[in-house]
């Protein structure tokens, strides 16, 4: 009996062996996967090395940079695959990880910033001839990414203001002045001094009547007079030399006198300096108090509402809004007798934002409802705020806080797969 049951398995195993051979020499060649190298517990595979192969040369040719050969591609493709894959796995023994909820956000953002739906940016990306599922997948391991930098690097560093201050005075000296002018040439007739003289004469009478622009275009035998005589913007080294010295001793508005060269006469009007400069961000804050009364479980929410329309009551009737804030609410702001400081918008959440702008000043408001509870709210005072120079500083200190942070990055990552296993047979015969 036993020798019958190898008999029949060893028929079986050769009719399958002819099976599958007979498929093999009917079809094309398909290669099987295999796996490349390990990184700790994940594996990386011949396919996926030849998907990130891919990617990084869509990524060169996009940069018009020279493509290195497959050698070079290859290592670089399986070094980014260990790093993804160790990161990925670090991020998971730290309970790091990204929700389907905070991925669709993102792509979400992406699809609105460039004007598109989300249907419409799928149908995008996979005109580009890459799956949505990659595209998707490429963005949560960014994601991940991105939070480890923030737990790991980021909440360690600090920017000074120092570094501040120095990052922007070297922005401004790589940002030399631009001199937006206009031009005026009357041209020597025919070596005719005495005519010349009298034409430019003639264009500064005129001009204490009439606009540059106007002028020009009468008057001028320059290329730009059709055009007011505008000649644009230009740094100082592209200006013409005669034209320098009158320029950089202008103020804005100001028309020079006659400038002789060897053409004729030329008449300047500084238009514009353009320097660095900042973004000029001005909005509306708000000065405002509360008292917070916050939801619970014991007290019903009609209950909390007619305690605080009987607060609303007791304030009108006399007792200070201050008064009844420090003894009344149930939020951080009652040690500071409710006082919120200066907000601006977007500061709140949108009931209580909306409630305030409605609000006149030192006028308290009917109890309103918001996710945090019911709230009373006073606006004693409001303004115009220049944020302009704490938006810049902002700014800088964010971008300063990524580069410092990349750098870090790198650091941490190859210490990282110092200490990693990692085995390759990739090159292995």
């Amino acid at each position: 009996m036993p020798f019958k049951i190898i008999v029949i398995s060893s028929f079986l195993l050769l009719q399958n062996i002819f099976f599958i051979n007979q498929v093999l020499s009917d079809d094309q060649y398909i290669e099987l996967d295999s796996i490349v190298a390990v990184a700790e517990t994940a594996t990386i595979t011949k396919l996926e090395l030849n998907d990130k192969k891919e990617i990084l040369k869509k990524a060169y040719l996009q940069k018009e940079s020279e493509l290195p050969n497959d050698k070079e591609i290859t290592k670089l493709a399986l070094d980014q695959l260990i790093t993804e894959k160790l990161v990925i796995e670090f991020a998971a023994t730290q309970a790091i990880s990204v929700s389907t909820e905070q991925l669709n956000n993102v792509l979400n953002g992406i699809a609105k910033s460039n004007n598109l739906s989300i249907e419409e940016l799928i149908d995008q990306i996979e005109n580009d001839g890459t799956s949505y599922s990659d595209f998707r997948e490429s963005i949560r391991k960014q994601l991940v990414f991105d939070q480890v930098k923030k737990r790991i690097i980021s909440a360690n560093l600090k920017i000074s203001e120092f570094e501040i201050d120095n990052f922007i005075e070297l922005q401004k000296e790589r940002t030399p002045p631009k001199y937006k002018y206009s031009h005026i040439l009357v041209k020597h007739l025919n070596i005719n001094e005495e005519v010349s003289q009298k034409k430019i004469n003639k264009v500064l009478e005129e001009l204490e009547k009439n606009s540059f622009g106007e002028i020009a275009i009468k008057y001028s035998d320059g290329p730009q007079a059709e055009n007011s005589g505008l000649i644009g913007s230009f740094l100082i080294e592209d200006i013409p030399d005669i034209f320098v010295e009158p320029l950089t001793s202008m103020k804005v508005g100001d028309i020079s006198a006659p400038i002789k060269s060897s053409s004729g006469y030329h008449l300047l009007k500084l238009n514009e300096i353009e320097e660095f400069e900042i973004e000029s961000i001005v909005v509306k804050q708000t000065k405002a108090k509360q008292i917070l009364l916050k939801k619970n479980q014991i007290v019903s929410e009609d209950e909390i509402n007619k305690k605080l329309k009987h607060i609303r009551n007791m304030i009108i009737e006399g007792m200070s809004f201050s008064e009844a804030a420090e003894k009344y609410s149930e939020d951080g702001s009652a040690s500071n007798k409710g006082d919120l400081g200066w907000l601006n918008p977007g500061d709140t959440i949108p009931e209580f934002e909306k409630q305030m702008d409605e609000l006149e000043l030192n006028e308290i408001s009917q109890p309103v409802k918001t996710a945090l509870g019911w709230h009373l709210i006073q606006v004693n005072d409001r303004r115009d705020k220049d944020l302009s120079s704490e938006s810049l500083r902002q700014r800088v200190k964010e971008n300063l806080l990524r580069q410092k942070t990349d750098i870090k990055f790198n650091d941490w990552v190859k210490t990282l797969r110092e200490g990693a296993y990692v085995e390759i047979w990739l090159y292995e015969d």
